[in-house]
């Protein structure tokens, strides 16, 4: 099969982004407020609401899909999308990254019910058609809570 697979989206990886380039990196933080609400949680873990950690990984990932624009550099760097492929994101905004490689993870505090997540992200050029994504989470108190490193490649081809 050619062309994008189609996905559905998991859950939304940012309540807010904000995103600038500077030099030859582009620098994002976006937000996540941990809410037991929000149905992905719904029996997670019995008696409290825990953000499980793999959720920061589809933050990075989108975060950086929705904010590439603004460095059209690091955006060249990953490659032409695929001339035969045909767009299933369509209704979403950005590009469609998936993770190539995960690096580095380390989770140092849980992520709780009402925690506020910062997700700081320092996107730079990596290998040829890949971008290095480096997380620094911290709550809204400025205590860090994980640190990734993450290899991002244009995704949805076969």
């Amino acid at each position: 099969m050619r062309g994008r697979r189609g996905y559905a989206r998991p859950l939304e990886g940012a309540d807010r982004i904000t995103a600038r380039a500077e030099a030859d990196e582009l620098l994002i933080e976006a937000a996540k407020v941990v809410r037991s609400t929000d149905p992905y949680l719904a029996g997670h873990f019995p008696e409290v609401t825990l953000y499980p950690a793999i959720f920061l990984l589809d933050g990075i990932r989108q975060a950086v899909g929705a904010e590439l624009h603004r460095s059209p550099a690091l955006a060249a760097h990953l490659g032409p999308d695929s001339p035969d492929s045909t767009d299933s994101t369509e209704g979403t905004e950005g590009e469609w990254l998936e993770l190539g490689s995960l690096d580095s993870a380390r989770v140092l505090r849980p992520m709780l019910e009402g925690d506020e997540l910062r997700l700081l992200i320092r996107v730079s050029a990596g290998r040829p058609g890949a971008l290095r994504a480096a997380l620094d989470c911290r709550r809204g108190d400025g205590e860090q809570v994980a640190r990734m490193t993450v290899e991002l490649v244009r995704g949805g081809t076969s």
